[in-house]
């Protein structure tokens, strides 16, 4: 392209009705590409994310290898060890997080897996319980690191209105991929419990060498809407260039938005803490189910909180469609609303009598709808962070969300039992946590007066963003063709004035 098609394609001079416009949509062999790369990340994600509850089924096992006693078990396998898994997974987010900005996040997402793959298969084959520990804080750290990265990645791969149901399939990837690591180990760990590490260590290192080879990296920026940016990656095609400038900066410090998402990480998920970490113990001791029950209840409460999520996303997909505000006042409403079945689960003793004399199928409900409710926000608030921060800014916020939503869940542990004996019972502390997702959800309600404003910004500071790399483009290209054609009229000069006197010297 001259310089003339140079300058109409960046819109600086007019352009001509001989032109085809900018197509919004993709090619459709970049589209399944791309669709090969979401697939191969949500498998890679649920294979790291299996590695998570593979030593709880079988501590007793882990315990005795090391000869240890019922309350060292509980001490240094069930806290020192949980402990060396979680703490490396908070550096790990924010490394992870900030790298994502700046480098290739595929040879990241790659690197990550591969480290806890050779974790796992290390775990396998360790003889202390200090190589244990090891191994552990280098698994966290790898898992830790892996979703603020996807989250990223998902940024660029779905545009605005497409991310609720996106972020939904990312959550639900994560959650079977617990669900499955449990099932496996629980299975294949009743045998040896270092059978299971040696199992998942080889897909996630596999994992590793998929995302490097067969993964594609989206483009930065390049499903954000408006003309400038579209122009900057289909006419002139140019990458958004990451960078942590004043722009950045600025945009983070007036989001307001930001603020009361993640204020439903921390302290928002303190109930959820209380809910995985004591829910199994409430219903075999104080409610009175065996232990085959509560393990059907959790079940229960497992798979309608993984419909709930996919739920969630489409209807967050659609009311993004409907109206950008709806959003937050969807996500707000259900944090509210999901305290009230969980109030009464905690409270079913005192409210309906013990389970001998309860209706089963009412308990079976309720669980079923505290599930499906608790979980519908998530996919929307994962969402709402995604479309409100620039492309390079993504994963250190992501990175701070899922940070805290883990600090969260373990003060969640803490406060209750630190509240027990004030109000005199457990059912009663775990009751009051949930006014926890109450005061978070009114939070939230406000995001529909700053969403779009902040969503907005982020679009106006892109589109600056492209608007520069296109007016650099332009200059260079002018000053390419003014050189081009210089060069070109000092070589026509020259052989102007030259060209008779060589023509005389060789006649003579």
């Amino acid at each position: 392209m001259d310089l003339q098609g140079y300058l109409e394609a960046l819109r600086l001079l007019p352009r001509t009705n001989t032109e085809k416009p900018i197509e919004a949509f993709p090619n459709p062999f970049i589209k399944d590409a791309q669709q090969a790369s979401i697939a191969i990340v949500l498998v890679s994600l649920g294979c790291m994310y299996s590695v998570h509850n593979l030593i709880a089924p079988n501590m007793t096992a882990i315990a005795n290898l090391f000869h240890f006693n019922a309350y060292e078990r509980d001490a240094y396998v069930g806290g020192e060890l949980t402990m060396c898994f979680y703490f490396p997974g908070v550096f790990g987010a924010l490394i992870a997080g900030l790298m994502s900005g700046v480098i290739e996040r595929r040879l990241l997402l790659a690197t990550l897996a591969f480290l806890t793959g050779v974790a796992c298969l290390f775990t396998a084959r360790v003889g202390t319980f200090d190589q244990l520990l090891t191994a552990r804080a280098v698994s966290g750290f790898g898992i830790g690191g892996c979703l603020p990265v996807v989250y990223s990645l998902v940024g660029d791969w779905y545009p605005a209105r497409k991310r609720s149901s996106a972020t939904a399939f990312v959550t639900a990837a994560s959650g079977a991929g617990v669900f499955i690591g449990q099932c496996l180990s629980t299975l294949v760990g009743s045998a040896d419990w270092r059978l299971p590490f040696f199992i998942i260590a080889m897909p996630c290192m596999a994992a590793g060498g998929a995302i490097w080879y067969l993964m594609e990296e989206p483009a930065r920026g390049a499903q954000e809407d408006g003309v400038e940016t579209l122009s900057l990656y289909q006419s002139v095609g140019l990458h958004y260039s990451p960078a942590y400038g004043i722009r950045q900066l600025k945009a983070l410090m007036h989001n307001r938005t930001n603020v009361l998402v993640i204020l439903q990480a921390f302290p928002g998920n303190i109930p959820w803490g209380v809910i995985i970490v004591y829910t199994h113990d409430f219903l075999v001791q104080d409610l009175g189910l065996s232990t085959s029950g509560a393990l059907g209840a959790i079940t229960t409460l497992a798979l309608a909180a993984f419909a709930g999520i996919l739920t969630g996303g489409f209807v967050g997909e659609l009311l993004y469609g409907a109206n950008t505000k709806y959003l937050a006042l969807f996500g707000g409403i259900c944090n509210i609303l999901r305290a009230v079945p969980f109030f009464l689960l905690f409270g079913w003793k005192q409210m309906f009598g013990s389970w001998a004399h309860a209706s089963e199928s009412s308990f079976f409900f309720l669980l079923m709808i505290g599930g499906f409710v608790a979980t519908m926000a998530s996919p929307c608030t994962g969402a709402m962070l995604l479309n409100v921060n620039l492309p390079e800014t993504r994963g250190s916020v992501m990175a701070m969300y899922s940070v805290l939503d883990d600090l969260s869940k373990g003060f969640g542990t803490l406060f209750v039992a630190m509240i027990v004996k004030l109000v005199g019972g457990r059912a009663v502390a775990y009751q009051i946590s949930l006014l926890v997702w109450v005061f978070t959800g009114v939070a939230l309600l406000f995001a529909y007066h700053t969403y779009d404003k902040d969503e907005e910004m982020m679009r106006k500071h892109l589109e600056e963003t492209a608007m520069e790399s296109m007016v650099v483009l332009s200059k260079q290209r002018a000053q390419q063709a003014i050189r081009q054609c210089a060069r070109a009229a000092g070589e026509a000069h020259f052989a102007q004035r030259n060209g008779p006197a060589g023509g005389a010297g060789a006649s003579l």
